[in-house]
């Protein structure tokens, strides 16, 4: 499973449209006045398979047609409202949110521009998306934010909760939420996350998924549920998070909204190695194409001489390379030791410094890891804005889904597909 963050959150399916102007079977639903066009829908479709890596095979689109018309119906509604209250999104907007994403991504300039083009998708189909991201955005802050009232309790209590996280262990979950309104969609909302699980094992992107089809506020940020001790937790999840280990995905996990899957990144401890800061120094001593047992014996043989004999990071380097001419080296520099997967947190914690793990057997070779340096880390205290803007976050967030509720509830809507 790969959670990497691929594109921007997208949020509307395309403009609105007189649905007299579009030949009944170019339709591929109303919402009030206006339609979602079939031309709409498959743009997004090519869009979600490019940007989360599942194969944009006939197929694989016509099983991904009905949650997406599902979100994009949503995402109309939410254009819709935003439009109402005269809230535009400008090109410098647009233009900014999209050098964001290349920067975020380590992308050059134009690189979006590129992809979509290569990939024949109109540069429209993530324009409107972003438009109505933001324009959702901003009707909530505007309609809610100025007349929200924060109390002093809350805030001492949003403190307390944040100091007593280093007291627990915190998960770091990522989620893919899909909601159905009546008992007779369930059984084809809980399809629609059993095809999400088969293409994440295919190797599609965690992260772009969500952004495409999860109806959770934290699709904007991939699903990133952010990290949470177990008592921020619902019950259902916490159920679900005794089978699974950090770096599993869990099976359809049904809550009060419709169906969740849920992606285990890594996992906090409570205690002070958690907040450490590790310098790690790795020597791969990779096996050739036509390994057999006994010659990956004897690498890991060499690799056992290496492990005794490096005494310092540079000696492990230097050894390695000097006693196998194809070994490859890396330093990892300050890295926190929560951040580090749970495996790697056990090889290391009884390591003294300068002093490499015996040879680990991996699929690529013999791999060596030495403990170069260890610091604390340095940890901002959590301010009273801190707390404030936590509690303003959720409570727009609730604000946010009671609002596209209620929209959901009086609108027409007719899909026709």
């Amino acid at each position: 499973m790969r959670i990497l963050l691929v594109i921007f959150s997208v949020f509307i399916g395309g403009q609105a449209l007189l649905a007299d102007n579009v030949p009944s079977s170019g339709i591929a639903a109303v919402v009030n006045k206006a339609i979602i066009s079939q031309s709409d829908l498959m743009n997004r479709l090519r869009l979600a398979a490019v940007s989360s890596g599942v194969e944009p095979t006939q197929e694989n689109l016509e099983k991904m047609k009905p949650q997406m018309v599902r979100m994009m119906i949503d995402e109309q509604l939410q254009l819709q409202n935003a439009k109402k209250y005269k809230i535009e999104i400008t090109k410098d907007q647009l233009t900014a949110a999209i050098k964001h994403l290349e920067e975020s991504n380590q992308m050059k300039e134009g690189a979006v521009a590129e992809l979509l083009n290569s990939n024949n998708i109109p540069m429209k189909t993530l324009e409107d998306q972003i438009r109505a991201n933001l324009s959702w955005i901003s009707l909530i802050r505007e309609q809610y934010a100025p007349t929200l009232q924060i109390t002093d309790w809350e805030i001492e209590q949003e403190k307390k909760a944040e100091e007593e996280k280093e007291t627990k262990s915190q998960y770091h979950l990522a989620e893919i939420l899909v909601p159905f309104d009546s008992p007779d969609q369930e059984e084809r909302v809980k399809a629609d996350i059993n095809r999400l699980i088969e293409e994440l094992h295919k190797g599609a992107h965690f992260t772009a998924l969500a952004q495409q089809f999860s109806a959770s506020p934290t699709a904007a940020q991939g699903g990133d549920m952010g990290w949470l001790t177990e008592d921020q937790l619902v019950p259902e999840i916490k159920e679900a998070l005794k089978e699974m280990s950090p770096g599993q995905l869990s099976k359809p996990i049904r809550v009060s909204q419709g169906y969740l899957l849920l992606a285990f990144i890594e996992q906090k401890r409570p205690g002070e190695e958690g907040k450490m800061l590790f310098s790690l120094q790795q020597a791969l001593l990779p096996f050739p194409k036509d390994v057999n047992e006994e010659k990956a014996r004897a690498i890991m043989a060499i690799a056992s001489q290496i492990s005794k004999s490096a005494k310092s990071c540079p000696d492990l380097e230097k050894i390695a390379k000097a006693k196998y001419s194809s070994a490859e080296s890396h330093l990892a520099e300050k890295k926190p030791f929560d951040s580090l997967p749970e495996p790697l947190q056990k090889l290391i914690l009884p390591l003294a410094l300068n002093q490499a793990t015996d040879p680990l057997l991996t699929e690529d070779g013999a791999l060596l890891i030495m403990v170069c340096e260890k610091e604390a880390a340095k940890v901002e205290k959590f301010t009273e804005e801190d707390a404030r803007n936590n509690i303003i976050e959720r409570k727009l967030s609730l604000l946010s889904k009671r609002e596209l509720r209620d929209l959901r509830r009086h609108a027409f809507i007719e899909m026709r597909m």
